[in-house]
């Protein structure tokens, strides 16, 4: 309820804990654990006198040996298979330039995945179609709505095993079912270009926020927020007064290491004001880890961009976007996602790369376009950006909506759970249903990831906690098995 995910190693669950990415852990008997970090992001050192990253190698360069080494990438997992490699296309830039390069590795035959979303403000089918036919794909598509994802969000749920604040990883569990039901195991994704190359609003968010830093008071800087989420229904940017003052909060704290987080982190964090007194008061007492107190020792030596990186990697990324959102909506069916943008030697020289080959002005994944040209149509290329959003908490207010929704917000099974104030959360339920009932189907950013947080919480509860039989659940019995192999035994099994 701060970083849209759990941060290892903590789990949601007590006494179960989660390996931190890139690393791994030794047990040996009568020893203590070992836990050995074997990789994580790294970016150039600035020195005091540099601003920016010295370009050791130039644009053209760079843009050329991004695209062999994306291709290569590319390559790897469309052929390293015994079985067919399909494509997600999203109708936005990187899912259609890594599905180009698929094609190029693959004669005949080639497929490609989409959602289509009922509701206008999320769907992106022209643009899926413009590169399907690009491609000259077998092409294959699932509409969403919102019913959709109110109907199978308990599943999504059971299987991200943690709460999210957004219902878009429902859609991606109906699309994996549709590539599981097609006969494909595998899909290329698109995803890491956005961490990668600074595709997102808040790397630019991050910037003007710095720029606007040196004057606050200037009526022309405060205009570049207007470029900012354009794709929003309810962008912020449509109460300007009160757009401009939340943009100004925190501008003194401009050398913080969480400056470029700190607006979504405080606005996230506003979601605790629904929690019960019983949790307010665990959560005072045992404090969760600080992942300030834990930057690598490099970090406040890197560029500003790659400081926002780095942050958007740990918080978001690993926790949420490739694991609730991506791998484990994919292996709900089976399907195992290969991503070429986290290929190893991509990420290295993404990060590697000078700040301004990524975002330049205002103009995010400034070197991903260059590689993209006269192999995406321009209509792609150019278009505004629009992340992968999906219907939220809309979904689950209509007068239609499942049974479980309304249950979940019920005082009694609140109570039951004490995880949330019964009073705080069913207030939050009645208004958003109030308005939705009046037609209109816009909410508050905090009153959309509110019901969501909170259902998704409910629902954890009562699937891993409540419901659970304890006397099936005694039967079980955990058993250890070690198979120790002896160089010698290891070398024979070797050599027959």
């Amino acid at each position: 309820f701060t970083y849209w995910g759990t941060i290892a190693p903590v789990s949601i669950f007590e006494g179960i804990e989660e390996l931190r990415p890139g690393s791994f852990r030794v047990y040996q008997q009568n020893q203590p654990v070992r836990e050995v970090v074997y990789w994580q992001p790294t970016y150039p050192i600035i020195s005091p006198e540099e601003k920016f990253s010295p370009n050791k190698i130039s644009i053209q360069e760079a843009t050329e040996e991004l695209e062999s080494k994306l291709m290569n990438a590319t390559r790897l997992r469309m052929l390293r298979t015994d079985v067919p490699v399909g494509s997600y296309l999203s109708g936005g830039l990187d899912s259609s330039l890594i599905a180009w390069m698929g094609r190029q590795t693959k004669e005949g035959e080639f497929k490609t995945f989409s959602i289509r979303f009922a509701n206008a403000e999320f769907d992106e089918t022209e643009y899926q179609r413009i590169m399907a036919s690009t491609l000259d794909s077998e092409h294959q598509e699932i509409t969403v709505t919102g019913k959709d994802i109110a109907e199978i969000f308990p599943d999504v749920i059971y299987h991200t095993e943690r709460p999210v604040l957004r219902t878009a990883p429902a859609p991606l569990f109906l699309l994996s079912k549709l590539v599981r039901n097609a006969v494909f195991k595998a899909v290329l994704t698109g995803e890491g270009a956005d961490e990668m190359f600074a595709g997102y609003d808040l790397f630019r968010e991050d910037k003007i926020r710095r720029f606007m830093a040196n004057n606050p008071d200037s009526k022309v800087r405060s205009k570049l927020f207007d470029r900012l989420y354009p794709y929003l229904a309810r962008s912020p940017q449509q109460a300007k007064g009160m757009a401009i003052e939340f943009w100004k909060r925190g501008l003194d704290r401009v050398n913080s290491s969480s400056f470029s987080h700190d607006p979504r982190w405080n606005t996230t964090s506003n979601l605790k004001k629904f929690f019960s007194d019983e949790i307010q008061k665990k959560l005072q007492a045992k404090k969760g880890p600080d992942i300030l107190a834990d930057l690598p020792k490099e970090f406040s030596s890197w560029d500003q961009l790659a400081r926002a990186q780095y942050l958007e990697i740990l918080t978001l990324f690993s926790p949420y976007i490739i694991s609730s959102q991506g791998d484990r909506m994919l292996m709900a069916h089976s399907v195992e996602g290969r991503f070429p943008f986290l290929d190893k030697d991509v990420i290295e020289f993404a990060n590697n790369l000078p700040a301004e080959y990524k975002l330049i002005g205002l103009n995010e994944k400034n070197i991903l376009k260059r590689v993209a040209k006269a192999k995406i149509p321009d209509a792609i290329i150019n278009r505004k950006k629009q992340p992968y959003r999906a219907p939220d908490a809309v979904s689950f207010l209509s007068e239609d909506a499942p049974d479980y929704v309304a249950e979940m917000f019920s005082e009694q099974s609140l109570v039951r759970a004490g995880l949330f104030d019964p009073k705080t959360a069913r207030s939050l339920f009645e208004k958003c249903r109030a308005v939705i009932k009046t037609g209109k189907s816009i909410l508050s950013n905090n009153d959309n990831m509110g019901i969501v947080g909170i259902l998704s919480t409910q629902l954890l509860y009562f699937k891993y906690i409540h419901d659970i039989n304890d006397a099936e659940h005694q039967k079980i019995q955990f058993t250890t098995r070690i198979d120790q192999v002896t160089r010698d035994s290891k070398m024979m099994k070797d050599n027959i």
